[in-house]
């Protein structure tokens, strides 16, 4: 059986400056993520199944994380959405209680890496690349965006006043890395 591995191999945590200056960019832990892709016709069977086995509905905001315990969801499109560490029980349920025709649930986990930048400094590195607003006033905390970094598209997530995540492909996440430790390395 294959190990999973780093996609960053070597790599996995990068910091610059010191104390309050401090700017760390790593590679999260591992999440368990999975999409709910809704067909065309089975919404209301997906809402109900969803309702069923997690007990509470399922997020309306396409920019807004909702959280449920320790899962977190995202409306990533109309009838998408990724979940992040739903426990595998709900899972289970979920799977059971969706009718084939009106949607599917699919595991990414192996295919998405979560890099962390975070610091006084993070926004600063991160505007250097996204082409969305991150001014705190328009891109708070609890709210995510789909961007790029790099020419990699992936999900940015603002977890703190200084701390953001972006979900990328595993395929590019060491891209992402050095596009962003490239612009986090203090200029001589």
């Amino acid at each position: 059986m294959l190990d999973r591995q780093s996609a960053i191999a070597g790599e996995g945590r990068f910091v610059s400056g010191k104390g309050a200056d401090e700017l760390c960019i790593e590679v999260a832990p591992a999440s368990a993520w999975t999409q709910l892709c809704i067909f065309p016709g089975g919404t209301a069977a997906a809402f109900s199944a969803w309702e069923q086995c997690m007990g509470d509905a399922l997020p309306h905001a396409t920019d807004q994380v909702q959280v449920q315990g320790v899962s977190r969801l995202y409306r990533i499109a109309v009838d998408q959405y990724w979940l992040r560490d739903v426990p595998p029980q709900p899972i289970t349920a979920l799977t059971a209680a969706l009718p084939p025709e009106s949607a599917a649930l699919i595991d990414l986990s192996d295919s998405r890496v979560t890099i962390r930048v975070a610091g006084r400094a993070a926004r600063a590195v991160l505007s250097q690349w996204v082409t969305i607003d991150l001014h705190p006033s328009v891109f708070q905390v609890g709210h995510f965006a789909q961007t790029g970094i790099h020419h990699v598209g992936g999900l940015l997530e603002r977890n703190g006043p200084d701390d953001y995540a972006f979900v990328a492909l595993r395929t590019f996440a060491l891209t992402v890395w050095e596009a962003l430790t490239d612009v986090a390395h203090p200029v001589v």
